[in-house]
């Protein structure tokens, strides 16, 4: 018979330590090419580089020809985000299409007080105008949309992305996780049964045998062990509580003939002209007699009742 290969626990966690580190690498390179396929075929989104490109064309090209009179914000691309100041060191802000917490971080930057925030780090980019105003463009490296009246509808379509795929790395880890569960489970359920085979003494040899695991089959041996023992005391218990019973038979046997010979005696003594004692006392040896018949009826009946000792790997003689 060949011998089959039996792989250990340790295996066991690294397969999947493996399979779910190549199912989260998967569904990463599968996120980016789906992420870059949909920015550059899609229509509906942007490079993530393109409102920097915007902003340094618009500092090089566009503000230096104009005054903060002439300033006009539709020469600006949509994905400029800009505060006109009046002078390089005021904080008087002459116009702006940044919302309160863009504006914020922007007079923070400009005051040297930059700290960390949550979310895609700002950049900033500084014109001067032709009065002496200053034109602060502030960009980040976020994937927009495409049409403006999207941006302040749907959330970043790159914030959005990037919970889709936590999700689906989440995913590959539970599949992954369920994959093996269900090994192990399918494992374990082995175990179970061969331990219930063993409590209810049906030693089937089919039971013992099976598993892929190393350590299970190990487990599995050693029930098997535990059964052969528990089916050779059982043996021994039944070979023993035979002789009881046979022994009992026996004596039930000898004891039938000098009962029977105090019952005709008892008989005799009835038929001869006793006082009213002496009758009574033969009354009381003939039902005392009787009464012992029927308790040796009764023990000859119960252990004549077959032992009910029986296991599948060996079968006792009933």
């Amino acid at each position: 018979m060949e011998k089959r290969r039996l792989t250990s626990l340790r295996s066991v966690l690294l397969q999947y330590l493996v399979r779910t580190a190549l199912a989260c690498l998967l569904v990463a390179v599968g996120w980016l090419l789906v992420l870059m396929l949909w920015i550059q075929n899609g229509g509906l989104f942007l490079p993530a580089n393109q409102a920097a490109q915007a902003c340094q064309k618009a500092a090089q090209d566009v503000l230096p020809g104009m005054t903060a009179a002439t300033f006009d914000e539709t020469q600006l691309d949509s994905l400029c985000r800009y505060a006109l100041f009046a002078a390089p060191d005021s904080s008087e802000v002459l116009a702006t299409n940044m919302d309160a917490g863009h504006l914020q971080r922007a007079m923070e930057n400009r005051q040297g007080k930059t700290r960390w925030h949550f979310g895609y780090t700002q950049y900033y980019m500084t014109s001067k105008l032709q009065d002496g105003t200053v034109c602060l463009l502030q960009f980040d490296y976020a994937v927009p949309y495409a049409d403006p009246a999207l941006r302040g509808v749907l959330p970043d379509m790159q914030t959005v992305h990037c919970i889709l795929g936590i999700l689906l790395l989440i995913g590959a880890v539970v599949w992954s996780t369920h994959r093996t569960g269900r090994f192990l489970t399918r494992e374990t359920e082995k175990l179970t049964a061969a331990a219930q085979a063993v409590a209810r003494k049906e030693l089937d040899s089919a039971v013992f045998s099976g598993a892929k695991v190393r350590e299970y089959e190990s487990t599995l041996q050693a029930l098997q062990t535990m059964g052969d023992a528990l089916t050779g005391s059982l043996q021994k218990q039944w070979a023993m509580e035979q002789r009881q019973r046979e022994q009992i038979i026996q004596l039930s046997h000898k004891l039938k003939t000098p009962l029977t010979i105090i019952e005709g005696n008892a008989e005799l003594l009835a038929e001869d002209a006793l006082t009213p004692e002496q009758k009574a006392q033969v009354e009381a040896i003939l039902q005392g007699a009787e009464q012992t018949r029927t308790y040796l009826g009764k023990i000859r009946a119960e252990v004549q009742t077959p032992l009910k000792y029986k296991t599948k790997k060996s079968s006792m003689p009933q």
